[in-house]
Order: structure tokens, then C-alpha cells, then sequence
């Protein structure tokens, strides 16, 4: 819904789903719901949910987990940029919203997604991992550029 890496590139669909306030609409949702999500996978703080990718690592307390945390400890303006998106705009909406949306970028999203799935992986869930991913629909079917 928002012409991503189309290949080709379709900004049509973009200015479609602006026009539909249900695809519009729905886009917004998602969009929250993936904040609030990730918002617990992503959260480095003391008392997290048991999904939180940072609790988990530590907890594993080896090399390759080690130097995971710092690979997404370098991360860390990004993570603060989608967690400030998550609790300004899509849970309280504050008033200065607008400008905690400046730091949303899409391809944020993308380099998170890779380090939490190694980080999946370093926890020994390589498995699991890729049975879930099996079920979803592939990158491919929408021709989607690397």
C-alpha cells in the first residue's frame, strides 16, 4: 500500500490507496500495530516482554550473542526513532507528534527485521524460524526489488 521496492516502481498504487479511506485507513493500522509490536521485540529496558530481543540475547551469554547486542546497540537511533514513533504517535498521540514522525523511515524497519531474524537464529530457533517464514507470502510474488 505504499509502492515499496515495486518492480517496477507503481506510485499509482500509493495515490490509489490515499484516494480509499479504507485502504487509507487500514494502511494506518497496520502501521500502529506494527509499531506496537515490534515496540516489544525492540525495547531494551529491564522488564520487557519475554519476546524482547535484547533480553533474550543477553540471557544467552555467548560470543555470537555478544556481538549481536552490538550490532544492535549501533542501531540504537534508529530503535529510539521507531519506539518515540510508537509511544508519540501511535499509542498517545501527543501533541508534538509530528516531529517523532520525522525519524520514520521504512528502510529502518528492513535492518531491524534482519538483525532480530539472526539474532533468532543465534538463540538456536533457526528451525521454528524458518517454518514460520515458509507460510508467509514471498518477496518474489510482488516483485519486489533487493
Amino acid at each position: 500500500m505504499n509502492n515499496i521496492h515495486l518492480e517496477p516502481s507503481k506510485p499509482e498504487i500509493r495515490k490509489a490507496v490515499d484516494r480509499n479511506e479504507l485502504l487509507e485507513y487500514s494502511r494506518y493500522i497496520l502501521l500502529k500495530d506494527l509499531h506496537i509490536e515490534l515496540y516489544k521485540i525492540i525495547k531494551d529496558k529491564e522488564r520487557t516482554c519475554r519476546d524482547n530481543i535484547f533480553l533474550l540475547l543477553r540471557k544467552q551469554n555467548n560470543d555470537k550473542a555478544i556481538e549481536h547486542l552490538g550490532k544492535l546497540n549501533s542501531m540504537r537511533t534508529e530503535i529510539n526513532d521507531l519506539n518515540n514513533t510508537r509511544d508519540k504517535f501511535y499509542a498517545h498521540l501527543d501533541p508534538d507528534y509530528s516531529n517523532f514522525l520525522k525519524g520514520f523511515k521504512v528502510n529502518d524497519y528492513y535492518k531491524l527485521f534482519e538483525l532480530i531474524e539472526k539474532g533468532i537464529i543465534i538463540l538456536g530457533l533457526k528451525a521454528e524460524l524458518m517454518s514460520s517464514l515458509e507460510s508467509l507470502t514471498s518477496r518474489n510474488d510482488f516483485k519486489l526489488a533487493e
